[in-house]
């Protein structure tokens, strides 16, 4: 499984989701995540990111809350989404990158 910083790297655009499990509905961004995987399989990558298990992420990529959806492509950022977003908000978000 490749690491965080080698994905977003890649020119496939990456969308990442941090989430902190005590602090979000991490099951609304499930279920927007999964239907993002299915809908972008083979043209995106797709990355959830638990900072309740590693706090160091929100002060490297350097957001306030949870959850924050950020877009990279060859590990730049393309855009950053704060709070609950809708299917169609972050599918224009990465369409923006396709």
């Amino acid at each position: 499984m490749k690491h965080l910083e080698e994905v977003i790297k890649e020119s496939t655009p990456t969308l990442v989701v941090f989430q902190h499990i005590n602090e979000t509905n991490g099951a609304a961004e499930d279920t927007i995540f999964e239907e993002l995987k299915t809908k972008y399989d083979g043209k995106a990558n797709l990355c959830t990111v638990d900072c309740s298990k590693n706090g160091s992420y929100k002060e490297r990529y350097h957001f306030a809350g949870y959850p924050t959806w950020i877009l990279f492509k060859e590990g730049q950022e393309l855009a950053r989404e704060g709070g609950h977003k809708t299917l169609a908000q972050l599918s224009a978000m990465l369409d923006t990158a396709l």
